[in-house]
């Protein structure tokens, strides 16, 4: 049982489940393995997937799902001519309305019964062939569809002009940016039905058959981190010309001193005042020259 904000996302544990998922890498990080995590997710829980693929064959993406799963998903290929020049009857365009690509599919888009998920791969392809609002318009009525079990979107953040990568993390549930990192790590933001809006740093390792699963803190890397603190504190030292630590019998005496606020807090106290030779007692007004 995971128990990870992103593990619960892609093992599709969290409920309820995000309906629109945004999901970012960059050149130096891939994200696919986290995407085809999610997808296997959904047809392990018996849930159809529509898949369009804008950079990639689908016998290249079919060889991470399994087989005995091959009759949920479909696959809507424009990785080769996304706007259907070698065809003069183009079944599909990336410069048709995303509502509507997947409107006209056969699997249950547009008022089916049968619940489906919906992959587009990856984003900004379809933003170099159409307006952006025109995009986040669609996105929008996809993401409210009925029978619309989740929204995938993939996107590379340093591709995506910046405006419409926000717009499009602003209109989703959820949004996992992977990092360069060693181990794998991501940054999340999920906004729950409630408004509460959860923003973490989550480590996560992939498994060979493709599962997210959690990393935990390991004796041997506590220990790393605790040998790191002890070379970081020998540095400072080395670098300060006066003695920074303290020895044994110095750290039990500065243990056992109690200082004179605490003293006085437990035992009370008393103040205590001798007059100088130069005060004046007398109980005269010491403003009555000033005519008042």
């Amino acid at each position: 049982m995971s128990k990870t904000n992103v593990g619960k996302i892609f093992r599709k544990t969290e409920i309820p489940a995000p309906r629109t998922l945004l999901l970012t890498d960059t050149s130096e990080v891939c994200g696919r393995g986290l995407l085809y995590a999610l997808v296997n997710s959904h047809l392990r829980s018996a849930i159809s997937v529509l898949y369009l693929s804008t950079s990639l064959p689908c016998e290249e993406i079919k060889q991470f799902m399994k087989e005995e799963s091959s009759a949920k998903i479909e696959f809507l290929d424009v990785a080769s001519d996304p706007c259907g020049w070698d065809n003069d009857k183009p079944e599909i365009s990336l410069q048709q309305p995303l509502h509507e690509i997947f409107r006209n599919r056969h699997i249950g888009i547009g008022g089916g019964k049968q619940r489906v998920a919906l992959v587009i791969d990856k984003l900004e392809d379809v933003t170099r062939h159409q307006d952006s609002l025109d995009v986040i318009r669609s996105l929008h009525l996809l993401s409210g569809g009925d029978n619309i079990e989740q929204l995938i979107l993939y996107c590379g953040r340093d591709i995506m002009p910046e405006s419409t990568l926000s717009a499009v993390c602003h209109i989703t549930a959820a949004v996992v940016h992977v990092l360069p990192t060693n181990p794998c790590s991501c940054r999340l933001i999920l906004r729950k039905p409630s408004g509460k809006i959860i923003k973490v740093h989550e480590e996560f390792s992939l498994t060979q058959d493709l599962q997210v699963q959690d990393i935990h803190l390991t004796k041997s890397k506590e220990a790393s981190c605790s040998l790191e603190s002890a070379n970081a504190v020998a540095i400072l030292a080395a670098q300060t010309t006066f003695n920074l630590s303290l020895t044994d019998d110095q750290r039990v005496a500065k243990n056992n001193l109690l200082l004179p606020h605490t003293r006085i807090q437990s035992q009370g106290g008393e103040i205590h005042y001798t007059p100088d030779d130069v005060d004046d007692w007398d109980e005269e007004d010491p403003d009555d020259d000033l005519n008042i």
